[in-house]
């Protein structure tokens, strides 16, 4: 049994998508710090044959010692960070939950700052590109520094960013000392076990849509996108080369080519090679011949290395280096390509962004995406999805609307949704008089139904102020309604109001809080466009279907003909626009 869990003690908690299980290994009891990577991985060796485990991680650097061509480019030290177990205990996802329940509490990340300047990082994807022209490579991951602040403990953070599906090779490693690895990995760089051997190399990303329907045409688009299979082809052909060292003659497969899987945050286009581990090597061998991964070096391989450290003026470190473990013997391991990965020291945190270059990159697109990367560090998905209907002594109305509109978001966000069992539940509601019902829904399927009064009904209109939109117009947090709108509520709470209308940088109005936004003109009702960033609401859908209401674009000078907020459980409402102060009202 592993000793007890502390976290202010040195630990490592890796989750293992092989056994679906977390691995946590504490009480080290000997910690390597090494830049001679050919020494620190024989004492490796020399652990694993006494039976225990090693956990920690190679920089992207240690790669260069070991080739010659490379061993005078590092802009720093190399250097491999382990630490010695006598043994490993394994939780199941419950278990891992309720080892983390207790350290949950804020904890966020400041807006993030690179730490070069986007012009010469432009520069230099025009560099990369020249040398591609001219057949000296094919293609090069370029990437750069960020820095950010946090704000909470590291051991906050991890539960907040981390699920088995969004981070399906992440792990937290406390060093001591202040620093700490907090890691959201997707990508596997390799997993040893029983002589076979596996890989998994990413390239190729598109954003998430805001839809069921969007999310699912961007992910074709991207599954057939002509660039991205070429660049995730070239690197997998990479993984085969290099797996190939260590491998059966002949045995080197790919089973799955070009899958694109879905993560809170954006599309990954990842494909998978397996092989037969050579009969007297061990997974360090592997390691050794396979570190850094090719998918975050670019191709050829050696050749790509020496332009990244003749091109980048900042060493990697853990960033797009291998973090992992190796079991005893070292019969068995499984190593992580460190990327979408945290390096903290006190309040401060390091994060590393790149992108795949190749001849037809737009420079500009690639900078984008090195941002898109980033969006890990917020939470993209809801933990709850709402909807709030009026309960009637005849039933609920517009019940298969609230549901259709649950429906979409549980497909959007991958929530599990027994619609039938549901709506069983919701006819055997008491229904003797109006209530107010609040649906909850959490990501596993559970449902949890709140009864309550039904708010007032305001005497004569309601009094409205603007207020700026407090999210981006394409955040999923407007188009979807989840337990997460504390922003909105925030605002109407600000503003004194009975409801604030939200008003874009443009100048175009979307909705309320909790209300859709319907302006009267010539005996017709307009409300503005779901594309300009609001929820769809089901009275405003249903008054859309029904040919009372129709779509246009709205400001603030259009309220002037008169307008009503309204929704589900409230209906339409009369409202006017509250008079700012030193307007004589």
């Amino acid at each position: 049994m592993a000793a007890a869990f502390d976290p202010a003690l040195p630990f490592a908690l890796l989750w293992d998508a092989g056994t679906g299980c977390a691995r946590l290994f504490t009480a080290p009891v000997e910690t390597l710090e090494s830049t001679d990577i050919e020494t620190g991985l024989e004492t490796l060796r020399r652990w694993t044959r006494e039976g225990d485990w090693a956990v920690g991680a190679l920089s992207y650097e240690a790669g260069h010692q070991r080739e010659s061509r490379l061993a005078a480019l590092p802009k720093a030290p190399p250097w491999l960070r382990f630490t010695r177990h006598r043994d490993c205990r394994l939780l199941d996802a419950p278990a891992l939950t309720a080892l983390l329940a207790p350290f949950h509490g804020p904890a966020t990340v400041s807006a993030l700052t690179p730490l070069v300047e986007r012009e010469d990082w432009l520069a230099a994807v025009r560099h990369v590109q020249a040398l591609i022209a001219g057949g000296d490579i094919y293609q090069a991951n370029l990437t750069f520094p960020s820095s950010i602040a946090l704000h909470g403990h590291p051991l906050a953070l991890f539960p907040r960013l981390f699920s088995p599906q969004a981070a399906p090779h992440g792990g937290v490693v406390h060093l001591g000392g202040g620093r700490w690895w907090i890691s959201l990995s997707p990508e596997l760089f390799f997993a040893a076990a029983g002589g076979k051997l596996t890989a998994r190399p990413m390239k190729g990303t598109a954003p998430r849509g805001l839809t069921a329907e969007a999310d699912a045409a961007i992910a074709a688009g991207l599954g057939n996108d002509a660039k991205n299979r070429a660049e995730n082809l070239m690197i997998t052909d990479l993984i085969r080369n290099d797996l190939a060292r260590v491998s059966v003659p002949g045995s080197v497969r790919v089973p799955r080519l070009f899958e694109v899987e879905r993560y809170p945050s954006l599309h990954q286009m990842t494909s998978t090679v397996t092989a037969e581990l050579e009969p007297g090597r061990d997974a360090l061998d592997v390691l050794a011949a396979l570190h850094p991964c090719g998918s975050i070096t670019g191709a050829p391989k050696i050749r790509a290395m020496q332009v990244i450290a003749e091109t980048e003026r900042h060493p990697r470190g853990l960033y797009t280096g291998s973090l992992g473990w190796i079991g005893p013997q070292a019969a068995s391991a499984r190593f992580a390509v460190a990327i979408r990965t945290l390096e903290v020291e006190g309040r401060r945190a390091r994060l590393g962004l790149g992108a795949g270059i190749v001849a037809d990159s737009d420079p500009e697109a690639e900078w984008a995406e090195c941002l898109t990367k980033a969006r890990f560090l917020q939470p993209s998905a809801p933990m709850t999805l709402i909807e709030t209907m009026r309960l009637e002594p005849d039933g609920i109305p517009r019940l298969a609307r609230h549901l259709d509109r649950l429906q979409r978001s549980a497909l959007r966000f991958g929530f599990r949704l027994d619609r039938p069992a549901l709506e069983a539940r919701l006819a055997a509601l008491p229904m003797n008089s109006p209530r107010r019902l609040r649906l909850l829904l959490d990501r596993d399927g559970a449902v949890a139904l709140q009864l309550s009064t039904l708010p007032p009904v305001p005497d004569g209109p309601v009094e409205v102020a603007l207020c700026p939109l407090p999210l981006e117009a394409g955040d999923w947090r407007l188009a979807h309604k989840t337990g997460d709108r504390s922003a909105l509520d925030a605002a109407r709470r600000a503003s004194g109001a009975f409801e604030c209308l939200f008003v874009r940088p443009d100048g175009l109005l979307t909705e309320g809080s909790y209300t859709s936004l319907f302006v009267q003109r010539d005996g017709r009702l307009l409300t503005p466009p779901l594309s300009r960033g609001l929820l769809p609401g089901v009275l405003r859908e249903m008054l859309l279907a029904e040919g009372r209401a129709e779509e246009a674009d709205l400001r603030a000078a259009d309220l002037a003909t008169g307008f009503f907020i309204g929704n589900s459980l409230r209906g339409l409402m009369p409202a006017r626009l509250r008079p700012e102060l030193g307007d004589g009202a």
